[in-house]
């Protein structure tokens, strides 16, 4: 008797209302742990910092080994890298066990449930759970996985395979799974996501879904993003083609760049086919982890320039140089360009510091060097982020237009379409050419491509102006097999296809048990 429950624990999802928490969590996990980034935030930094497009502020500092990741030290363990690892399994493990007791019921756990609660609610749940485990593999893949053109891709086993909820013994006793595995599991998941999630919020479903979920295009964004990765090419420009030219007028390219940057409310920008929430003051999170590779403080306010200029103190990566100079946006002695400054990308979404001057109170703060005195050169900072009316709460596009229109762009150019990779790359240009730049020696058509005109170069140096500081351009070289170049690295040399090696270690903790 005396072991015996009296309240014995009960299923935690009574009803579809409450089966609504199981969705919830593993976007908590994915955007709000550790100063608030989650692992999404943390891999971005990562991934970028990895690149030759940023560069390593001499003389600044983090509480963490940056330098580790900036010199591509995969061996090493970086306790952001380890964060992702486990953020992204905690998220994982609350899909499996969600998605566990939902197949165990026969798909059917309520079944006094309104039809109307079934169709919009309880499958769309079933639908966010294999959405954001698909999201939680994708990130560990890129950070602990080797790339699709390496030899161990479909022999090395390097990650845990999880898809159903473990208990103890099964947790300390891992079974790996190799990335070509793993993929093969991200896809499956987002094919039924993509089943089973609406196009976008309608009435009847749960009031919280209008706001920072994952829908039917975010599922197909995924799918073009692993079939890009994979090499499957043709499966990407269909879903792709579907997100550009049948989303009803819902996501587009006809608003300024800084939209998609500055919504610390409900709202979206229009291109933003997915954005993390932070405006909800309620839940606290702050994406932090951005002030390493972004200009301003993430207590700025009302866009942190002019009168309201508010410089992180901390942040440690600008844009290299040597990629300013391969965009266009810096000339030979380190000058701005009149090209840059017909670029409202370059005006809205960056921001550029002329070296110290040499002495304190020598320069206005905001458009001089002033914090690390030792940098005489002129440096280029990512500007995308904290730029709401209250920088904390300003919500981070994880998926955008901009980006699927460029990836149609590079597909259609290695498939021989030219008209319709112009076609591409010019409506993301011409969404970033500023109408009202008057005085430089160019004209709109010098700003567009056609097919004579267009190189696959053009579209690579597109991506690094329209997807700099968001996690992009590693991958990006990797899907394509291009060179990872060093950037401003002393002495390291360039990283050619397969990319040996350029992933990161798998945590010991989690090795150990491994050996057990």
């Amino acid at each position: 008797d005396f072991f015996t429950l009296t309240n014995p624990p009960e299923n935690p999802w009574l009803n579809v209302g409450e089966f609504e928490r199981a969705a919830v969590s593993p976007y908590n996990y994915a955007f709000c742990v550790d100063w608030g980034g989650g692992y999404f935030m943390q891999s971005r930094v990562v991934l970028d910092v990895m690149t030759d497009v940023l560069y390593r502020i001499p003389g600044a500092s983090a509480n963490w080994p940056i330098d580790v990741v900036y010199n591509r030290q995969t061996q090493v363990e970086a306790d952001r890298v380890v964060n992702t690892f486990k953020e992204a399994y905690q998220a994982i493990g609350i899909c499996n066990a969600a998605l566990d007791f939902y197949y165990e019921k026969k798909e059917n756990p309520y079944p006094n449930a309104s039809r109307d609660d079934v169709e919009k609610n309880l499958k769309r749940i079933v639908g966010e759970l294999h959405f954001m485990r698909a999201f939680s593999y994708y990130h560990l893949l890129l950070m602990f996985a080797p790339a699709p053109a390496d030899p161990d891709f479909k022999s090395k086993e390097v990650l845990p395979y999880r898809v159903s909820f473990a208990n103890a013994e099964q947790a300390s006793k891992p079974v790996y799974a190799t990335a070509d595995t793993l993929y093969n599991v991200i896809l499956n998941d987002l094919l039924k996501a993509k089943k089973l999630l609406p196009d976008k919020y309608a009435s009847g479903m749960h009031p919280s879904y209008q706001y920072g979920r994952a829908n039917k295009f975010a599922a197909r964004a995924m799918l073009a993003r692993v079939y890009f990765r994979l090499g499957e090419f043709n499966k990407a420009l269909a879903e792709l083609d579907t997100i550009i030219d049948q989303n009803n007028g819902e996501y587009s390219l006809n608003e300024i760049p800084i939209e998609a940057f500055r919504h610390d409310n409900p709202q979206r920008g229009k291109e933003v086919i997915w954005y993390a929430l932070y405006y909800d003051v309620q839940k606290g999170a702050i994406p932090k982890e951005a002030t390493l590779f972004t200009y301003l403080d993430y207590r700025a306010t009302n866009g942190g320039h002019g009168p309201y200029h508010r410089r992180s103190t901390w942040h440690t990566f600008s844009m290299s140089n040597d990629a300013a100079k391969r965009i266009g946006w810096m000339d030979s002695e380190n000058h701005i360009t009149d090209y840059a400054l017909t670029d409202l990308r370059y005006k809205q979404l960056y921001w550029r510091l002329e070296g110290n001057c040499g002495t304190p109170g020598c320069g206005d703060p905001e458009y001089y060097e002033m914090q690390y005195t030792q940098v005489k050169e002129p440096h280029i900072w990512g500007d995308k982020y904290f730029r709401g009316t209250d920088g904390r709460f300003t919500n981070v596009p994880v998926i955008r237009l901009a980006e699927m229109y460029l990836t149609r762009a590079i597909l259609r150019y290695r498939q021989g379409n030219l008209t319709g990779a112009a076609n591409d790359l010019n409506v993301v240009r011409k969404r970033a050419w500023d109408a009202a730049a008057t005085g430089m020696p160019f004209e709109v058509s010098d700003a567009f491509m056609t097919a004579a005109t267009i190189t696959e170069e053009a579209i690579h140096l597109e991506r690094i102006k329209e997807l700099a500081f968001e996690g992009d351009w590693l991958i990006y070289c990797e899907n394509l097999a291009l060179p990872v170049l060093p950037g401003e690295r002393p002495g390291t040399e360039v990283v050619q296809p397969p990319y040996n090696g350029l992933y990161w270690v798998v945590p010991q903790e989690e090795l150990d048990f491994r050996s057990n």
